[in-house]
């Protein structure tokens, strides 16, 4: 059996030709059905179980961190390098993994946990080398970035309309916080004031005026919507 239309040799039972698409009608013709050239797709056999991906993930993490520790505990008799590695693997896992194993994680709550374990990462180094820049430069500046992102968070995912201010908001709050790490090394370094910040601030505080006025110009902010499906 062939196609009509472009000749092509079909399979028995073919109801549709695989080059052009024709579908196959004989009136004179009469076949039985036969079974597909291949087995029907089971999307059942494709799932993955969410907790034993999570699970193996976990336990390659596990892995490093049991291993730092040992040979550092081993050669040193007390923990040194390894609790830089093992740190690193706590933040990396709160900031990755941890929300994966809930089904709806809100990022509300996981935004800020992983901000707080990063700055608690930041602590221990302090302490573990002695310094002293934690609370006059760390504390301030990590405790500003927290509620930046927060704000941001909360303000994203329940506003819904407006979110373009928001991220008018955060642009500028960036480099606000630009000008918060110069002023913070200076009092914890006695850094002199070169008055970088002022680059960074200018240039973000431009990108918020700029969606400022797409979000008070409708016709502006309508055409870009339809231009960038946003």
């Amino acid at each position: 059996m062939y196609c009509v239309k472009c000749g092509v040799e079909l399979q028995k039972g073919a109801e549709k030709c695989p080059l052009c698409g024709t579908r196959v009608y004989h009136p004179d013709i009469t076949e039985e059905p036969e079974e597909g050239q291949y087995p029907p797709y089971n999307e059942g056999n494709a799932q993955v179980s969410r907790s034993g991906f999570l699970f193996i993930l976990t336990f390659l993490l596990v892995i490093p961190f049991v291993v730092c520790l040992t040979v550092d505990i081993n050669l040193t008799g007390h923990v040194t390098w390894s609790g830089y590695v093992t740190g690193a693997i706590i933040v990396m896992y709160t900031a990755t993994c941890l929300p994966l194993w809930f089904k709806r994680a809100n990022p509300v709550i996981f935004v800020p946990c992983a901000l707080a374990a990063g700055l608690l990462y930041v602590l221990y180094i302090s302490l573990a080398t002695g310094g002293r820049w934690f609370l006059p430069f760390a504390f301030p500046v990590g405790g500003a970035v927290i509620l930046i992102a927060e704000a941001a968070t909360v303000l994203l995912k329940y506003l819904k309309k407006g979110k373009i201010f928001v991220f008018a908001g955060f642009f500028f709050l960036i480099g606000a916080l630009c000008v918060l790490i110069e002023g913070m090394l200076h009092v914890a370094f006695d850094l002199p004031f070169r008055f970088w910040s002022l680059y960074p601030l200018v240039a973000l505080t431009l990108v918020a005026i700029m969606l400022l006025v797409i979000g008070l110009c409708r016709p502006l902010r309508e055409s870009l919507e339809k231009k960038f499906f946003i």
